[in-house]
């Protein structure tokens, strides 16, 4: 399941479509394995961000807060939450969901030597989601400082 899911991560900026069969498929194999299912909703979750259906993205990333505790998969979801929120200009919203995910990303630093291999590179996706999601949150509410740096924080090891 984790081979699946890592495919439809690798297709979410070269076919959505790709992305959608391999991350269903994965969360159908998923029974038993919240970090497989979880993953698998957040790569759910992408697709439907990119077709514009917000509800369902939601609704997904609902699912993710409440069926693990992989605070990495959890931090997804709340970086793909700070997305939806600057996508449909929910600011409050947005910063509540910004909030938690810096407190998801200093508990993680924090056992950062537990971190399987897949969890680094998920962790790698994760914090540079943020910076991106940032950056265009705050370019596009005039903070070009703020945008410019968020960009500038991002980790290119």
């Amino acid at each position: 399941m984790d081979r699946l899911n890592s495919i439809s991560y690798s297709f979410h900026y070269r076919n959505i479509d790709t992305a959608y069969v391999y991350a269903k498929r994965a969360l159908e194999l998923s029974k038993g394995y919240d970090a497989g299912k979880a993953e698998a909703l957040n790569n759910l979750a992408f697709v439907d961000m990119v077709r514009m259906n917000y509800k369902s993205a939601y609704e997904k990333l609902d699912s993710v807060l409440s069926i693990t505790d992989n605070q990495v998969e959890l931090l997804i979801a709340d970086v793909q939450l700070m997305r939806l929120c600057q996508r449909e200009s929910k600011n409050k919203d947005f910063y509540d969901f910004r909030e938690k995910a810096i407190r998801r990303q200093k508990r993680i630093a924090e056992e950062e030597k537990l971190l399987t291999e897949h969890q680094r590179k998920r962790m790698v996706y994760a914090n540079s989601e943020f910076s991106i999601v940032s950056s265009t949150y705050y370019y596009y509410v005039g903070l070009r400082a703020q945008s410019a740096q968020a960009m500038e924080d991002i980790n290119e090891d």
